[in-house]
């Protein structure tokens, strides 16, 4: 008799098991090219070397600012939508803006 098929292994294919390995994969070319050119102009310490690995990696250097951007522009809508979420359940229960505190006045 053969095993009943679960939930997990009819939704997953072998398509989608692979993925996460090839992402690996692309990071760390990414990274080891990066850092590459990182130690280049780290140990030429001038100009000259600096313009010329900029001229023959503009490539990865585009990559690296368009790969960058977009990680740093989904957190920041992320924070926005956290703070204008907590601005709102702050307006729930508060019908006026929070100020300093009111103390009642002592009976004479």
């Amino acid at each position: 008799m053969s095993p009943v098929p679960t939930q997990r292994s009819i939704l997953v294919d072998d398509d989608e098991a692979a993925t996460p390995s090839a992402w690996v994969l692309i990071g760390t070319i990414y990274v080891a090219k990066l850092s590459t050119i990182v130690l280049v102009v780290w140990a030429a310490h001038n100009y000259q070397a600096t313009a010329l690995v900029a001229a023959t990696t503009w490539p990865w250097l585009a990559l690296t600012a368009a790969l960058g951007t977009g990680p740093l522009l989904f957190h920041r809508r992320v924070r926005c939508v956290r703070a204008k979420l907590a601005q709102l359940r702050r307006a729930e229960w508060f019908i006026t803006p929070p100020s300093e505190p009111t103390f009642p006045t002592p009976i004479r």
